[in-house]
């Protein structure tokens, strides 16, 4: 009998919009989450040692919402759309549709372009008006609190550019207003001044004024000068004070953007105002392409789930961003048009839309039954499947400990695309910014992957573990559990044993090969990335590698060739030992450089004084442009916190971060651990759904308590063992009580 075709009635639409809601805004907040975590730490250390407000530092978080609002909408209104269609069809409402005459194809399109025009709208909202006002009083409150407190953004061991200024102190203190073992690279004169202690202040008329005590300055000219002063004081101007139009034109209003586009007297500018001015543009209408994207891609597959969907869309998010980069390198071009260039993966993913839709309407109905259904019956719905009867044959620890491993690898590989999609976003305006090609950005990431593979590895354990617990909740196993005398803890024993292996293995893993990943994706970055205008050639390098001081005036990293080379060698204190000067340098291999004119000058006794030297030198063959604990493995973090500790400094933001990374494997037992006996706190049972929220809230818990207690050791208000292991130990005590708890209750 055949079932005549029925219209979607406005109850319906008004079902399937709600549906598609809660996805969407769910994975909205988590990708904006994921894009804020970094700076939500970064604010936090202001708030705690830098003295300022805490209300300053929640408008600065505020300010920074917007902006990652606008870009993580179009790839969450995709991947929520598509778990939303995923849920419908996995709980067969879909094929509900279809039995009662309402074709899915044509029937859905309502509700989609409900949601689809409002998302466009927020969208453009965003784009047009709220992200350029956010930027620009970020821009401003950030202005304004340096001005009042220069200090506030300074890190020790971490280069910071004051215009054209560079500076760099081994130890800072815990205000940032006191320095010490201070490198200031001056720019008009082109040296670097040494100085054992410096103070900042903010000054009078804006920037920043340093004074150096103590300090010296070595020439490398013939004579060569050793001259040692008591006090200098210098006028930096605002930090970044240098940064390009991207950062500029990032809060100009339309208007504005139109006037420079037109009237700008320099090229460049008119051109960049104009690609500015075209991305407002783009951004929301990807976020309609996107959306409407989701129905072709989620009734085209043979199954229908929700992760299926999330998978989908996250393919198709990263083939839009592909499409995104091939369009920035158009934009490297001049003769390419702004237009064409900024314009191409919409216009591509308009294509699609129309062709998987046309092929979706085109698709026969039987054709449709025939998949839905077939979804539909291949697991009755009362009988057990037979994987299900095999898994019934196994012993409790194995059946258990294959839930979690199938749960665990699962939300793994979701996490780990959802971190890279969300650093992906996160980074976008970097990449627009020098420009950076697909293969510079391919180089990148996959440099980073163990990086963002260690943040995930935690958090997917605490996900799974709850997930698995929730499902044997919800099926009613663990209550048949319980009514067999087996009590929650010796349900959960294979999981935690698991983790406890995780943990053993992930401590290698995160103090040893993820530091070594972070300092070359860090290299790439700085070296192959910034300044992508200028190709793959740097200029005015000035970076400091362990005891040594480099600075070139050019430097081509591919080609291995420097121009006015200047290499330090440093005492404890950060004094200059010795200074090598040479017209042209080229690596040769190993880190060993051959210099063309040598000049070598070392300081013996107070004095300056030249020396020959070998055309060969073991200059290094890294370049980082800062140094960071991240990238220092336990052994290289040790070593440094005794070496800052026999020059006489303070290592006291070594050691936190020593007892930080010691402590951070044992999340991948602890996290697990809580989430379990959460999930397990009932009858009632968490939902499925309201345990990811859980696990979510316990995640960005953990890493907001973490990053209070580094922030309270830089500051000395807590010893460093206390800063590194304290967040896992709170944890650890809320484990025992809870577990405590439910073994009183059952018992």
């Amino acid at each position: 009998m055949r079932v005549p075709r029925r219209r979607i009635g406005p109850k319906l639409v008004a079902y399937v919009a709600t549906e598609l809601w809660f996805p969407i805004v769910f994975t909205l907040v988590g990708f904006t989450t994921l894009a804020l975590t970094v700076q939500l730490l970064a604010l936090a250390d202001l708030a705690v040692n830098r003295g300022l407000d805490v209300g300053d530092v929640i408008g600065l978080a505020a300010y920074q919402v917007i902006p990652s609002l606008g870009r993580s909408l179009p790839f969450a209104a995709l991947v929520g759309a598509l778990i939303g269609l995923g849920r419908l069809g996995a709980d067969r409402e879909i094929l509900a549709m279809e039995a009662g005459g309402i074709e899915p194809a044509r029937q859905l399109a309502a509700p989609l372009a409900l949601v689809a025009g409002a998302l466009t709208a927020f969208a453009i909202v965003v784009s047009l008006i709220g992200a350029p006002w956010a930027n620009r009083r970020l821009e401003a409150a950030f202005a304004e609190l340096v001005r009042e407190n220069p200090a506030a953004s300074l890190r020790a061991g971490t280069v910071h550019s004051f215009g054209e200024f560079r500076l760099e102190a081994r130890e800072v203190s815990s205000r940032g207003d006191e320095l010490r073992g201070v490198l200031l690279w001056v720019p008009s004169i082109g040296e670097t001044f040494f100085a054992e202690e410096a103070s900042v202040e903010p000054a009078a008329g804006g920037g920043t004024r340093i004074t150096l005590d103590e300090g010296i300055l070595l020439t490398g000219t013939t004579p060569p000068a050793y001259l040692r002063f008591h006090h200098m004081q210098h006028m930096l101007p605002p930090e970044g004070s240098d940064g390009g139009a991207t950062e500029r034109l990032a809060g100009a209003s339309g208007e504005e953007l139109r006037q420079l586009s037109r009237g700008s007297a320099d090229a460049r500018e008119r051109r960049d105002a104009a690609v500015e001015l075209h991305r407002r543009l783009a951004m929301p209408f990807a976020t309609l392409g996107l959306t409407l994207l989701a129905v072709p891609l989620a009734l085209r597959g043979a199954r229908s789930s929700r992760t299926a969907g999330a998978l989908a869309g996250v393919a198709a998010t990263l083939l839009y961003y592909a499409l995104v980069q091939l369009g920035n390198g158009l934009l490297r071009r001049p003769e390419a048009p702004v237009s064409l260039a900024v314009w191409l993966p919409n216009a591509v993913l308009a294509f699609a839309v129309a062709w998987l839709w046309s092929e979706l309407l085109r698709l026969p109905r039987r054709e449709r039954e025939k998949r839905g259904r077939g979804a539909a019956i291949a697991v009755p719905a009362r009988e057990p499947s037979e994987r299900e009867k095999r898994v019934r044959r196994r012993p409790l620890d194995r059946y258990v400990l294959a839930l979690f491993g199938e749960t665990a690898l699962l939300c793994f590989v979701a996490l780990l695309v959802a971190f890279v999609l969300g650093d992906v976003i996160d980074n976008l305006q970097w990449f627009a910014k020098y420009g950076s090609s697909a293969e510079e950005v391919l180089r990148f990431y996959t440099a980073r992957a163990p990086v963002l593979a260690a943040r995930v590895v935690p958090m997917a354990l605490l996900v799974a573990a709850a997930l698995t617990m929730s499902l044997l909740s919800r099926r009613g196993e663990l209550v048949g559990l319980w009514a067999c005398g087996v009590s929650t803890l010796r349900a959960v024993r294979p999981i935690l044993l698991l983790c406890a292996v995780i943990t053993v293995t992930y401590h290698g893993f995160n103090n040893e090969l993820v530091p070594r990943a972070n300092a070359r994706a860090s290299y790439l970055k700085q070296t192959e990335i910034k300044r992508g205008s200028q190709g793959a050639v740097r200029t005015s390098l000035w970076y400091r590698v362990d005891e040594h001081l480099y600075v070139a005036q050019r430097l081509d990293p591919l080609a291995g060739e420097a121009v006015g080379v200047t290499v330090y060698e440093l005492t404890p204190q950060w004094l200059p030992k010795s200074r090598t000067d040479a017209a042209i340098a080229r690596h040769i291999g190993e880190g060993v450089w051959d210099l063309v004119d040598p000049l070598r000058v070392e300081v013996k006794d107070g004095e300056a004084e030249l020396t020959p030297t070998s055309p060969l030198a073991a200059l290094g063959q890294d370049l980082p442009a800062e140094v960071d604990t991240s990238h220092l493995t336990l052994r290289a973090l040790r070593r440094e916190i005794r070496d800052v500790e026999e020059s006489g400094f303070d290592a006291t933001i070594f050691r936190v971060d020593l007892h930080q990374k010691l402590a951070s494997p044992l999340a991948c037992l602890v996290l697990p651990a809580l989430g379990l006996l959460i999930a397990t706190a009932g009858p009632p049972f968490w939902t499925p759904a309201q345990t990811l929220v859980l696990s979510a809230l316990q995640a960005v818990g953990y890493l907001l308590l973490s990053g209070v207690a580094t922030s309270l050791g830089y500051g000395r208000f807590v010893p460093p063992v206390v800063a590194g292991w304290g967040p896992i130990a709170l944890l650890a005590g809320a484990v025992g009580f809870l577990a405590l708890r439910s073994r009183s209750q059952r018992g």
